[in-house]
């Protein structure tokens, strides 16, 4: 299957989320799968600014330093290579989870 990927850019309301909503929907009248991401999505596949990347032994240390929130803090981390992914944004706006500005500020 070839993936493709459409970006839509403009002015402030020039536009953009109008065109992007009706440029799924052809695509979707084309019976192409879609998925549209809007600007501040938090399940937007290249959301780097909410996610962090901890090598294996960094994220021990992390869950040493924070031992508190080590239940939130592995129960939310994903596997990614030789390491976790910590999507705090996410956790924190999306999921209502309580972590200190301190632990947010560290990660």
């Amino acid at each position: 299957m070839a993936r493709r990927l459409i970006l839509i850019e403009g002015l402030p309301g020039s536009g953009k989320s109008t065109t992007a909503k009706m440029v799924s929907e052809i695509l979707i009248g084309q019976g192409k799968q879609v998925q549209l991401f809007r600007e501040g999505n938090l399940d937007h596949p290249a959301d780097y600014e909410g996610v962090a990347f901890y090598h294996a032994e960094d994220f021990k240390a992390l869950l040493t330093t924070y031992d508190d929130y080590r239940e939130i803090l592995e129960s939310n981390a994903i596997a990614y290579h030789q390491g976790v992914l910590i999507p705090y944004r996410k956790m924190k706006e999306q999921r209502g989870i309580e972590l200190p500005d301190q632990v947010v500020g560290d990660i």
